[in-house]
């Protein structure tokens, strides 16, 4: 028996060595394939200069999935690469096919194109989606762009789709995928399609925040567009399956780390200051030489002149954009914004810096998309009660400043309103605060910056309208390459700069959500000697400062005790009894209107074998990890806040379940692939649902919580919803 055991082995163990000998590797390369290699110092590969997170230009060198997937593919084949770039997608594509490229990456199936080329195993897909404008309110299927207008690059083979399944949908083709997310964002068209993965990088990257996804598009003809695949002409056989085996010979692992790195939420980091100019723009610039800017006159804390320099937040801006497109702005002074506008449109300047868009000023410039924007508010006397938004200023006597920004916008929504028209601002605010006048409409930073200026203590917010002022870029019309590289660069702003700038100019200034009525009443009676003392001498400015100084502090103080009573100390995300308020509002906000909320509930999976294992302070390091890794993963208008203890409940207006479920399942991923330090990796389950007409909020709350039971019931690290 023993022998037998013995022989048996004996001979399996010989078997095994002979198979293992004589069974070539799965990338060794036959003595034709080896030859090409030798004869080759290297093969030719197409570089696009505007596609992340595939393939882009970044400090010169070529980056993205692609490239790296393909610098992987050279090691294991011995190949070596040059990459081609400084062309568009569709100049490479007519290179590729014309011989003069011997390898095209990241580029879909088509009819035509496999009666030229052969194309690899795919090595990415994410299903195609529309992206529109968030005010675009007809737009959700293919059919719904009959006789409208869309963008798509150059090249791509989702144009010949349209052409012929969707004839009726007209199209302009743009140069990248970037012009064409621009040209939703700037109303130029309705739409453009994209894969959903891509898209959202683009809109997280580049901050695209007026832009939305539809869900995943019913056509399969379409969807077999999304796949990825390198190509290689049928005339070079050899280079193919040189590739191919060395894709073949990619491991999960290695392909995983390229998609973590490319499409997680650090991926999205990576180039964050590139502009993403063309040859033609870069070479536009080198051209010109210098930017003439259009400064309108003092209206701090967004621009003044001081000599011949600019100060404000347009000084920083400047600075970035001088930095970024490594060219110098020259600043003209301008009488008034208006002033500043007719410059741009007459060619005496090139752009204007942070300007409001308006229905009269779209038809003489073109704008840049917003990098920010404000509320116009209602000032007025701290005796004066509350003033519900502009209607109710009827009879009253109110001011708006003649040169101002948003004096355009009030009329446009409001053109019955009487109203008195001032020179500056500090004679606004005063002639408020004196009795003069009985209101003032105004952008609230540049109100609250010039009421601690002038130290008129007794002025307050009395109501808000329903105005925003958004701050652009104007340009002058049909100026396509200036308007091109302005909209780049404004979206090259990262949220680091903008909240450098907002602290350094705004600081406090801005007024949250808090009701200050018990904060002016405790002033009145400082605010009303103050108001005397400034009708008296209004030389005295250094006592005015010192009181508003003192006030500040009180604002601070406010504010401070304000923001802790909603704010979980532990995660930063709101609180269980400020998030059960905005619930209540926002489902009357949904009945009152008839419009579209979700309610996701989530919750970390076996977090107790976290505190049991590692303790509670791990615990919480985790808890607050997972509360921003959410929050970074969830749309602006979105509310997360701590149900209870690993539970986070995200409000989510104006989506409908379908969608809701996608974000869910998108969080799931992300989660589940985020590191957790010491702990490990983590994982959550999901519960969804959505509003239903007349319904109570505990009914939705107790839906979601039947979703989230049956999330964990089916396994964890998942996603259910209930209708």
């Amino acid at each position: 028996m023993y022998h037998g055991i013995k022989h048996f082995f004996c001979a399996l163990l010989v078997f095994l060595g002979f198979s293992i000998f004589f069974i070539p590797p799965a990338h060794t390369n036959t003595p034709e394939e080896q030859a090409f290699i030798d004869s080759r110092p290297a093969i030719t590969v197409a570089n696009e200069f505007d596609w992340p997170p595939f393939d882009f230009i970044t400090d010169g060198k070529p980056a993205g999935f692609g490239i790296d997937l393909m610098d992987l593919l050279a090691r294991k084949s011995g190949l070596s690469i040059t990459y081609v770039n400084g062309h568009t997608w569709e100049e490479l594509t007519k290179m590729f096919f014309a011989g003069r490229l011997d390898v095209i990456h990241s580029l879909s199936v088509t009819p035509e194109r496999q009666k030229k080329a052969l194309f690899s195993s795919p090595y990415y897909h994410s299903k195609n989606v529309l992206i529109f404008r968030s005010d675009t309110r007809d737009i959700h299927t293919l059919n719904d762009l009959d006789e409208k207008i869309i963008a798509l690059p150059k090249g791509w083979s989702s144009i010949e789709f349209f052409k012929t399944h969707y004839p009726k949908v007209h199209i302009i083709e743009v140069e990248s995928s970037r012009q064409a997310l621009e040209y939703v964002d700037q109303g130029k068209v309705v739409a453009t399609v994209e894969q959903e993965g891509i898209a959202r990088y683009f809109i997280k990257k580049f901050g695209f925040t007026d832009l939305e996804l539809s869900g995943w598009l019913k056509n399969e003809i379409l969807q077999e567009t999304s796949s990825m695949h390198f190509a290689v002409l049928k005339t070079n056989p050899i280079l193919f399956s040189i590739l191919a085996k060395a894709l073949a010979n990619v491991t999960m692992a290695e392909m995983e780390g390229l998609k973590d790195k490319w499409f997680s939420r650090s991926g999205r980091q990576i180039g964050q200051e590139d502009v993403g100019l063309t040859p033609e723009e870069q070479n536009w610039l080198t051209t010109k030489k210098q930017i003439n800017v259009c400064v309108p006159p003092e209206r701090m804390p967004f621009s003044a002149m001081r000599g011949n320099q600019v100060i404000g937040m347009t000084a920083d801006f400047l600075e970035i954009f001088g930095e970024r497109l490594k060219i110098p702005f020259h600043i003209n002074p301008a009488l008034s914004s208006e002033d500043a506008a007719k410059q741009v449109e007459t060619g005496g300047c090139d752009i204007v810096p942070m300007i409001s868009k308006t229905l009269a000023r779209k038809t003489r410039l073109d704008f840049t998309s917003a990098f920010m924007d404000y509320n116009v508010v209602i000032i007025s006397r701290e005796d004066f009660p509350f003033i519900p938004g502009i209607p109710g200023l009827k009879s009253k006597k109110t001011a708006m400043v003649a040169a101002g920004n948003i004096i355009e916008k009030v009329i446009e929504k409001y053109p019955e309103l009487d109203y008195i028209l001032v020179e500056t601002i500090e004679e606004c605010l005063i002639d408020v605060s004196t009795g003069q006048l009985d209101a003032a409409i105004l952008s609230l930073p540049v109100a609250s910056h010039y009421i601690r200026e002038t130290g008129l203590t007794n002025l307050k917010v009395a109501g808000h309208s329903s105005i925003k002022e958004d701050m652009r870029i104007g340009v002058q019309k049909d100026n396509k390459q200036l308007h091109s590289i302005m909209s780049k660069v404004v979206r090259s702003l990262n949220h680091s700069e903008l909240d450098m700038i907002y602290q350094k100019w705004l600081g406090s200034e801005l007024e949250h959500k808090t009701d200050y009525t018990l904060w002016w009443k405790s002033m009145s009676i400082a605010g009303i000697i103050l108001v005397l003392v400034i009708g008296w001498n209004r030389k005295l400015s250094r006592l005015n400062k010192e009181v508003a100084i003192a006030h500040e502090t009180l604002r601070q103080k406010t504010d401070e005790l304000e923001h802790i009573s909603i704010t979980d100390s532990l995660t930063g995300v709101f609180n269980r009894r400020h998030i059960d308020a905005v619930f209540e509002l926002e489902l009357k906000r949904s009945t009152r209107h008839d419009r579209d909320l979700s309610i996701i509930l989530l919750d970390i999976d076996f977090f107790k074998a976290v505190n049991d294992t590692f303790g509670h302070q791990i615990g919480d390091t985790v808890l607050k990890q997972f509360a921003t890794l959410v929050k970074n993963n969830i749309r602006a208008t979105d509310i997360l806040g701590r149900w209870g203890g690993e539970e986070f409940l995200i409000i989510c207006p104006e989506i409908n379940l379908q969608n809701a479920v996608h974000m869910a399942w998108t969080l799931c991923r992300s989660i589940a692939s985020e590191g957790f330090g010491v702990a490990g990796p983590q994982t959550a389950s999901f519960g969804v649902t959505s509003h239903k007409k007349k319904e109570k909020t505990q009914a939705m709350i107790s839906r979601t919580d039947k979703a989230l039971y049956l999330a964990k019931s089916n396994g964890r690290n998942r996603v259910e919803s209930i209708s």
